[in-house]
């Protein structure tokens, strides 16, 4: 556990109401507010505040912060009926949304008040002018400098508590992830601390490592038994047989004994969902990427070494979240590293065992790990490492065991090194240290919080939650991150692709902004930078429907978050796109094949038209066919054998409540235009089935007993949706 440096006076309190009472005789009037992203964030604390820059006008509130979450808020009446019994029960009674949200969406926030983001919710404040305007773009690496740059003067965060031995320990949880590194950057300008409140949550899973903090860490700790709110819990997404496409094409590039990083959302569980099947059944994986055309499309493919993961993958994400916790539970997730670079690399390049023995001690010695005469400093590392007893000292030039033998630490004369070997090692004990994840944050399901809260002692040590400066880039530690980082796959998720490999992320082309930059580009490039390594961008090749669908592979796009030249490896449900390192003309040619065939032609000519491709050269027939019905009949066999589950993990609706969500996706696609809405209704009140066949959906719909026009009129359209989704 990490003490804070500076003694100094800890407040202790029990009401968020005082704690705000106290937060302002602290830090006064101006408030430049640093709050962490998703999950971290003192919801109440927040509300308070937000609530006092309403009331009072001299006090001048800036709140600088990432991914602020809000529960979904129903406009229809079929929203409301669904979507308020699923909260209520989903996210808790009392969970206290964030107030500030509402204000930015409807650009009521008071003149003395403003919230600036850097990572938005995705799609949740288009359009919105006052988020548009205050959003802030920036690396997540750049996040803690630029709340620095702005003059924070407070951090608020939620934490967790654990009682160890009579004494209370608090862990960041979710967040250490720019936390640390703002006051490290604070402290090193020689700037005031700012004020750190912690807000105390038994909800919030209690981490370990760089995460849990002595209470001098903080200047208040507020532990109010009125906020002990559920986190905030995204629901578990359906994987489509797009995204299942995607990713299983993803899969097939990641390497046993290799690293990973993903992100959250349906692709990301798409391509958990294949590496499962082929860790636990190789057969049938092997299987289902011939049979769906995958092995046959990309030749270059060696299917023989897509077989289990003997070694295992180590996790270095930014994101900590449930496809994780599947990968660990599946035996994927389990290659361990160690927090040593030349012990790392003596386990690398000599395949020694993690184990305290006289070859690891000597393999040590003879590499120049370990410098001629053992120091103080080298003693402390060793039983860091869990090498050497902790109860032995140094005495001059000598160390000395708890027996009292001395023993010389000139590693250059074979009796003190054999002395050494025999009296001071832990022979046979596991190194201490190993992790097999680390992560700047998480976020996830109602399941995954339960998971992590049963992680006890040296189970929860191996997944360690670090500053973001650690784990999205390699400048600070780059030795141990190149040795630990092996085979690296970078996987993340995009909007557009141009021909020339550029990828939109974050932004559209009237630079509004969709979510965020986030740790994205500093994956790209870290792929670039380690050996053996991919970033693998993964995008659906289209968006919209009927005459609005448009292709997510462009010639061009006003707006890039990946820039051509760090182009490597995309993905669509088609293919696979290896761009690094290739000409123009044969990237051009790559990204044709994995894009949707009904826009094959006109971006073809276009590259044409513009000199960047033959004008001889045709798509390879097996491309040729790359329309949703192919998909939907190459994968015909594995949907119906439950290969590719709609909830592979599963779900945190009802059944009842399934089949709800289709048919309100009907309805919605339906009524999309003027027309569709007409002739919807119309439909209505023809054929309509008895009652009885689904009371269920009207009683968990609360239109059993309907008395206003606008209830009958949309139960009737539900009803009807019910039959046309059967």
């Amino acid at each position: 556990m990490k003490k804070d440096s500076l003694i100094k006076p800890i407040q202790k309190l029990s009401s968020i109401a005082t704690g705000l009472e106290t937060l302002l005789q602290l830090a006064g009037k101006q408030l430049i507010v640093g709050t962490p992203l998703g999950v971290g964030k003192p919801n109440a604390l927040l509300n308070a505040l937000w609530q006092r820059a309403r009331e009072d006008d001299s006090l001048q509130l800036s709140i600088f912060t990432a991914l602020s979450l809000a529960l979904p808020r129903p406009k229809s009446l079929l929203e409301k009926r669904f979507l308020l019994p699923f909260v209520e029960r989903h996210f808790g009674e009392g969970y206290p949304d964030l107030e500030y949200i509402q204000d930015v969406l409807n650009d009521t926030a008071p003149a003395n008040a403003q919230v600036a983001e850097f990572y938005m919710q995705s799609g949740a404040f288009l359009g919105k002018p006052a988020a548009q305007r205050n959003y802030t773009s920036s690396n997540y690496t750049h996040a803690a400098r630029d709340m620095a740059d702005r003059g924070v003067n407070v951090i608020v965060q939620l934490v967790g508590l654990e009682q160890r031995e009579g004494e209370l320990c608090y862990s960041l949880g979710s967040n250490p992830d720019t936390t640390q590194d703002l006051l490290d950057i604070i402290a090193r300008r020689g700037h005031k601390r700012p004020v750190v409140v912690a807000v105390v949550n038994r909800n919030m899973p209690f981490m370990t490592g760089k995460a849990e903090r002595h209470a001098d860490f903080f200047d208040l700790i507020i532990d109010d038994p009125d906020s002990q709110h559920q986190l905030f819990a995204p629901p578990i997404a359906a994987v489509n047989l797009v995204d299942h496409s995607i990713g299983l094409h993803a899969g097939t590039l990641i390497a046993d004994g290799g690293t990973l990083q993903i992100g959250i959302g349906s692709l990301g569980d798409a391509l958990v969902s294949g590496l499962k099947l082929r860790h636990t059944d190789t057969d049938a994986y092997q299987s289902l990427i011939k049979n769906c055309g995958i092995s046959q499309r990309h030749k270059w493919l060696n299917t023989t070494e897509l077989t289990v993961f003997k070694q295992g993958l180590y996790a270095a994400s930014e994101m900590f979240m449930d496809g994780f916790m599947h990968l660990y539970k599946a035996g994927i997730l389990k290659r361990k590293v160690w927090p040593d670079a030349d012990i790392q690399n003596l386990i690398n390049t000599r395949g020694l065992e993690p184990v305290v023995s006289s070859e690891l001690f000597e393999a040590l010695c003879e590499s120049n790990a370990l410098p001629p005469i053992l120091d103080q400093h080298q003693l402390e590392r060793l039983q860091t490492l869990g090498i050497v007893a902790d109860d032995i000292v140094t005495e001059g030039d000598a160390w000395v065991t708890a027996s009292g033998r001395k023993l010389g630490t000139d590693m250059r004369q074979a009796q003190q090194r054999a002395d050494i070997i025999e009296h001071a090692l832990l022979k046979g004990a596991e190194l201490k240290g190993a992790a097999i994840l680390h992560s700047a944050f998480f976020m996830g399901s109602k399941p995954f919080y339960t998971w992590l809260h049963s992680l006890k002692g040296g189970e929860r040590d191996l997944f360690q939650m670090t500053t973001v400066s650690q784990v999205n880039e390699l400048y600070g530690g780059e030795e141990l991150d190149r040795a630990q980082r092996l085979k690296s796959r970078f996987v993340n998720t995009t909007m557009k692709v141009t021909l020339l490999g550029a990828a939109a992320s974050d932004g559209l082309d009237n630079n509004q902004v969709v979510s965020g930059v986030g740790g994205q580009y500093n994956f790209v490039a870290m792929a670039h930078a380690l050996p053996d390594s991919r970033s693998i961008l993964m995008v659906r090749s289209t968006h919209g429907s009927g005459k609005t669908i448009q292709s997510n592979i462009a010639w061009t796009y006003p707006y890039d978050t990946i820039p051509r030249h760090l182009r490597d490896v995309v993905i669509t449900e088609y293919g696979i796109a290896l761009l690094r390192g290739k000409s123009d003309e044969d990237c051009i040619k790559a990204m044709l094949c994995v894009a949707d065939s009904r826009f094959q032609s006109e971006l073809m000519q276009t590259a044409k038209q513009h000199g960047k491709l033959a004008t001889d050269w045709q798509i390879p027939e097996i491309f040729q066919q790359n329309t949703p019905a192919d998909l939907c009949s190459r994968y015909a066999q594995a949907r119906s054998n439950g290969q590719i589950p709609q909830w592979p993990f599963g779900s945190d609706f009802t059944e009842v409540e399934l089949r709800l969500v289709k048919a309100l996706g009907w309805l919605k696609q339906a009524t999309k235009t003027r027309t569709g809405q007409i002739k919807t209704v119309i439909q209505s009140f023809f054929g309509m089935p008895a009652k009885a066949e689904y009371s269920e959906h009207l009683q968990r719909m609360d239109f059993l007993e309907v008395t206003s026009f606008e209830e009958k009129m949309n139960r009737r359209l539900l009803l009807l949706a019910l039959t046309k989704t059967t």
